[in-house]
């Protein structure tokens, strides 16, 4: 390298690799604008813009202490701006801010190359936030422009040619992918060698903590919460798809938490109840527990059944999560509750009382002297009563909000009537408890699969019922019974469609084509997951013993080595068959035809014999008429030599050169 470096011009960065590592750095920094702070992207835009005045001479090259500036400032500002220490971003901002630092001091080729591989680590990094397909396409695009950089950086500065750099790189990638997929398919899946703590401000979907507005935020959003595949076809009730989740059964401070695991295994009584069963493939939330219906019959193994039903993993879910699940509807649980239990679940803090609803549940308790006529009364009284189901419902205070959603503003979501319900249970000494989860979901008709998205997030109760355990009881379904029977757009008046999106109005129930749009774009992205990102070990397990039989490390090295050396051939074949020369001129390929066959049948052209020479002998040899091979000379003299005639007599000649052949082999034989 130091040779390199006295040679002066050797060591320099061609101007088309400089202008494509500028274009790479905009390009590989852009995807990662929605995790980092916003600073870092500025600092990366001024960089850019610096490295920029240097190559037109305008600004110097940052000196020394100007550098330890940079970089000191840029780790305390990472450090400030992380709200959870070293977390998985306050890593990824250090990498994106030393690549636009490198970039900014790059004046050699080695420079150049550390800029290089820096981009390739940027590029990887996007993957820990999000694996959806038009985002591996983009990475992909991103991948072809530093690799033509580096291209770029091996051609010499008398042609700079970046559309050829970049169409080297993108052939050698596209040559690479045969072998990718093979590794893909049969290399080991291995566990990740290191875990980074993910900050909490990042979970999606519903969180351990919630107030009563919280679900009704959540139907702004249509992101994908899971999709699901069933076995035997979608269940046909609609109200059937309760997807349970989280149990918040701790009340604080006038906001529902989910409370420690219990001690203890689950208590389910089977019965005769058919098993229904399905995969889902969960979207990253940041939180460690799974959704299905109730009640779990069969779980996957890297999850947990919690005595309350609770689905947990031990790590969170930071990418898309592929599981396997049977269900029995008709299944009992809880049946015996035991008194530590019980107290927990009727238990409500002093300062979270409603004294107007306490009065009211005992008086109405009274005279519903049971647990089910108790739960009635409530559900009848929110039908009589001019309750209303709305997305914008009215501010409440944190102290006594019961009081005021039941008694006052009565217009609320599935929460306030979920909260409200389980408030007055407990206050006469009922156990009960919120469920959150979600309802429903999007039948896709192109690939059969349905899709849950964020706007289906409800909340419901669970009453204990003496002798058959926890029952489910919807008070949604007493104010809107259409939200439970056919799903959240049937429910919403005209002023809550108007809140949501046009993207969000169009998913629920739009036949338009931009519906019909969103339906062929999801079951791609769905194909994605299940074929690519959700190709775990256990999936690719299945794949290899359906196709290879019995497993063993022999024979699965065996298959890669053979596919990918049979890969490696292809690409030498591709190589070597674009290698050979081709002319793309008609009237020369017709004339070779020609040459080439007239030689297999013994007439060769000789050394120095022009084409017109050439064709005319044949021509006299095998009797054709002087002025038919005269007019066909001509007209290939005329083809090869006057461009301008060619379009008139390319397939003239063409056909005259075909039926001199034929004469030809007639007169061989």
């Amino acid at each position: 390298m130091a040779a390199e470096d006295r040679a002066g011009i050797g060591s320099q960065i061609p101007r088309n690799a400089l202008a494509l590592l500028m274009v790479a750095q905009a390009a590989v920094v852009l995807p990662h604008a929605m995790q980092l702070s916003p600073w870092i992207i500025i600092v990366c835009f001024v960089c850019g813009c610096w490295r920029t005045l240097v190559y037109q001479g305008r600004w110097d090259f940052p000196s020394r202490i100007i550098k330890a500036a940079l970089v000191v400032s840029g780790s305390i500002g990472v450090i400030l701006s992380s709200s959870n220490g070293f977390s998985l971003e306050a890593f990824v901002s250090l990498l994106v801010l030393a690549f636009a630092f490198k970039l900014v001091e790059m004046k050699s080729r080695r420079d150049a190359y550390v800029v290089i591989f820096l981009a390739y680590f940027v590029v990887a990094t996007e993957f820990l936030f999000e694996q959806g397909l038009f985002v591996a396409l983009y990475e992909f695009l991103a991948v072809i422009i530093v690799t033509a950089a580096m291209v770029g950086l091996n051609q010499m500065h008398t042609r700079v040619r970046p559309m050829a750099s970049v169409r080297l790189a993108t052939s050698l990638l596209l040559q690479a992918l045969p072998l990718t997929v093979v590794l893909f398919l049969f290399f080991p899946r291995v566990m990740p060698l290191w875990n980074v703590p993910v900050p909490g401000n990042n979970a999606i979907g519903l969180q351990e903590e919630v107030s009563p507005g919280d679900l009704a935020e959540l139907t702004q959003s249509d992101s994908v919460a899971f999709r699901v595949v069933f076995d035997d076809g979608t269940p046909v009730l609609y109200k059937q798809l309760y997807w349970r989740g989280v149990v918040y059964n701790v009340l604080e401070d006038g906001r529902w938490k989910a409370g420690d695991v219990p001690p203890g295994q689950p208590r389910i009584r089977m019965g005769a109840s058919r098993q229904l069963g399905y995969e889902v493939l969960l979207e990253p939330t940041a939180q460690n527990w799974l959704y299905g219906l109730a009640v779990p019959a069969q779980l996957d193994a890297r999850a947990k059944l919690t005595p309350d039903l609770r689905m947990l993993t031990r790590d969170p879910i930071l990418s898309v999560f592929r599981y396997r699940m049977a269900s029995a509807p008709g299944a009992d649980f809880g049946v015996r509750l035991t008194e530590p239990e019980a107290q927990h679940e009727t238990y409500i803090p002093e300062d979270s009382r409603n004294p107007r609803m306490d009065g009211y549940a005992r008086k109405l308790y009274l005279s519903n002297p049971d647990t089910e006529r108790f739960a009635e009364a409530l559900l009848s009284r929110i039908r009589s009563q001019p309750y209303h189901y709305t997305l914008n419902p009215p501010a409440l205070p944190r102290s006594g909000y019961i009081d005021s959603f039941w008694f006052d503003t009565q217009s609320g979501f599935c929460s306030h009537y979920a909260s409200a319900f389980v408030y007055a249970m407990r206050s006469v000494g009922i156990p009960a408890r919120m469920v959150g989860g979600y309802l429903g979901g999007e039948l896709n008709p192109l690939s059969g699969h349905l899709v849950v998205r964020q706007y289906d997030a409800h909340a419901w109760a669970e009453v204990w019922v003496k002798g058959k355990g926890w029952r489910r009881y919807d008070p949604t379904g007493a104010v809107a019974p259409e939200r439970v029977e056919q799903g959240l757009a049937a429910a919403l008046s005209s002023q809550d469609r108007q809140s949501l999106s046009a993207l969000t109005n169009a998913r629920m129930g739009d036949t338009s084509m931009l519906g019909r749009m969103l339906y062929m774009f999801d079951s791609v992205e769905h194909n994605w997951n299940m074929f690519v990102v959700g190709f775990d070990g256990g999936v690719q397990e299945k794949f290899l013993s359906r196709w290879l039989g019995e497993l063993t490390p022999a024979r699965v090295g065996l298959v890669m080595l053979a596919l990918g050396a049979l890969c490696l051939a292809l690409t030498a074949l591709l190589l070597f068959f674009r290698r050979r020369p081709k002319s793309r001129d008609p009237v020369v390929r017709a004339y070779r035809r020609f040459v080439a066959r007239a030689s297999r049948l013994g007439f060769a052209q000789e050394p120095g014999e022009t084409p017109g020479a050439f064709v005319a002998r044949v021509g006299e040899s095998v009797g054709v008429e002087p002025d038919q091979v005269q007019a066909l000379t001509t007209s290939l003299e005329e083809a090869l030599y006057n461009p301008e005639a060619r379009p008139k007599t390319a397939h003239e000649l063409s056909r005259g050169l075909r039926r001199l052949s034929v004469r030809l082999t007639f007169a061989a034989h």
